[in-house]
């Protein structure tokens, strides 16, 4: 119960407490499908389909790699640095089961996103949707490359100890990957060598692949579930492994026992 409420926590300072990450995982996507489509007068594209049938992925990944990139990790090393984490052993709470909960709460705003995305896509530009059996399968690839996004973040957190280094690192991630994906630039425009190596990166099929299934051309997409499940089994274990070099005292389970020789000093901070 008390990681429930840690993750409800979480989520209260990423909604009320943190503006920045507001902007960018909810009213930034917003703000460029409006300006976007608006400018092109959502056209149509074949089919009964309009621009904003193939936007709304990009719109979305624009929410999902900067929540995934930069919130989340920062989050983390904030954490970090003030000690916090040492704290939470003292206490008999297990970081990694907060870590967990950050990420459970990043996951949960990056589904908020997608429903305020997808809804305003409707009502303003006429989104179609989806039958049901597909948007479930729709669900369940978007989940994967969301999970995906979130363990490089904590991958992010737990290789750099200082907010301001992940910080610099999170935002550059995030506007390679915009530009290689096509959210910012047009991906059929690319280099082929730069779309050969774009291939093994999962968001790029949510930004370019998923419309196949918003299209009913396919209902699965092979390649990109093979590929994230590679990316979430070797993530996990990295960062396992790096958690356990970064923090030998977590295998401990009884306070009494605590290591102190073994936790770094930390000048304690007020939290940012």
């Amino acid at each position: 119960m008390k990681y429930i409420r840690y993750c409800f926590i979480e989520l209260k300072i990423i909604l009320f407490r943190t503006p920045i990450a507001m902007f960018f995982s909810i009213l930034f996507p917003l703000f460029m499908m409006a300006i976007i489509v608006g400018s092109t007068g959502n056209i149509e594209i074949g089919e009964g389909y309009h621009f904003i049938d193939k936007y709304v992925f990009i719109a979305l990944g624009l929410g999902a790699i900067p929540t995934s990139l930069v919130s989340l990790p920062i989050s983390i090393a904030v954490e970090k640095e003030i000690g916090a984490f040492e704290r939470y052993v003292l206490f008999g709470i297990n970081p990694i089961g907060i870590v967990l909960t950050k990420m459970v709460a990043h996951f949960f705003i990056t589904f908020i996103q997608f429903i305020i995305v997808i809804f305003f896509g409707w009502i303003i530009f006429d989104l179609q949707l989806l039958p049901f059996h597909y948007f479930l399968l729709f669900l369940m690839h978007f989940s994967l490359c969301i999970i995906v996004l979130l363990l490089i973040g904590v991958l992010l957190a737990n290789l750099f100890h200082r907010v301001q280094v992940v910080q610099i690192i999170g935002m550059f991630l995030m506007f390679l990957l915009l530009a290689l994906t096509g959210g910012i630039t047009d991906y059929s425009t690319l280099p082929e060598t730069i779309k050969n190596v774009m291939a093994y990166v999962p968001i790029t099929y949510l930004m370019n692949d998923f419309y196949k299934i918003w299209f009913l051309e396919t209902s699965i997409l092979p390649n990109f579930l093979s590929l994230a499940i590679i990316y979430i089994i070797l993530l996990t274990l990295i960062n396992l492994f790096v958690i356990y070099k970064n923090y030998k005292f977590l295998i401990i389970n009884k306070q009494k026992e605590f290591p102190f020789h073994l936790v770094p000093k930390h000048e304690f901070e007020q939290r940012r």
